[in-house]
């Protein structure tokens, strides 16, 4: 039984309901008295439920002299209602189609003025956040402080770290703290320059691609956040393009 009103209950229907309905499946016609005292619900509660059944067209009544008599729909109009519910979201499902084109350019839209940010955190999320740098178009512009902090953090998932060095292009900006073994740098792709660590102690870094930014905050859990945002962009971009021109040229031995 407890199965048949689990079944029950993945139709909407609450307990009280299903043992309405199961005690009118085996009573068959019944007056509510009888039906009250087959389910175990009260009497005002059985009217209750069989109101709520009515509606669903899991039963239906009928006059038997001055009794009104209530008595169960086939179990196969669950059925029925499995196939009413399923025509309902298809024809949800293709309106949402129709006007998904429409959703989404408000959502564009929107997302033009309006910064959108994002935030991940701990080596999972810094992982996650890697991701993002492979819909980078064109040069992308990094600003690093290397210390022991960001040499860890790069080797978190090392393989993708080389992997998007490789892949990707641009400039970057190192403030290298002494005696610290900076991670390798494709230089085929990256042109680096550097500013002196002493004068300007960070650990971090910012990169610039597309429309995006991401900052890498470290401490005792790393965080990024994903500013997605033009005139952020352009913004930080001006920064870093002044960076770069007064800082210095940067070999790696």
């Amino acid at each position: 039984m407890k199965e048949l009103i689990n079944c029950l209950a993945e139709y909407g229907l609450s307990d009280k309901e299903s043992d309405v309905y199961l005690s009118m499946l085996e009573l068959g016609p019944a007056s509510v008295q009888e039906i009250a005292k087959k389910s175990g619900v009260n009497r005002a509660t059985t009217y209750v439920m069989i109101e709520s059944l009515k509606r669903r067209g899991l039963m239906s009544t009928f006059d038997k002299g001055k009794k009104t008599m209530f008595v169960a729909e086939s179990p196969e109009r669950l059925k029925r209602l499995v196939d009413q519910q399923m025509h309902i979201l298809k024809d949800k499902e293709d309106r949402l189609k129709s006007l998904l084109p429409s959703f989404l350019a408000l959502y564009n839209t929107a997302g033009e003025d309006k910064p959108n940010v994002k935030f991940y955190e701990g080596e999972e999320g810094f992982k996650a956040s890697r991701e993002l740098y492979l819909q980078a178009k064109g040069e992308a512009l990094s600003f690093v402080g290397i210390d022991e902090d960001v040499v860890k953090l790069s080797q978190v998932d090392e393989d993708k770290r080389l992997e998007l060095n490789n892949i990707l292009h641009g400039r970057t900006i190192a403030a290298f703290k002494q005696g610290i073994t900076p991670p390798k740098i494709n230089t085929n792709n990256w042109q680096v320059k550097k500013i002196p660590y002493e004068d300007f102690p960070f650990s971090g870094e910012i990169i610039l691609f597309n429309d995006k930014i991401t900052f890498t905050i470290l401490g005792t859990v790393p965080m990024v956040f994903v500013i997605h945002s033009n005139d952020a962009n352009k913004l930080i971009r001006a920064m870093f393009e002044f960076m770069w021109k007064h800082a210095q040229p940067y070999t790696m031995e």
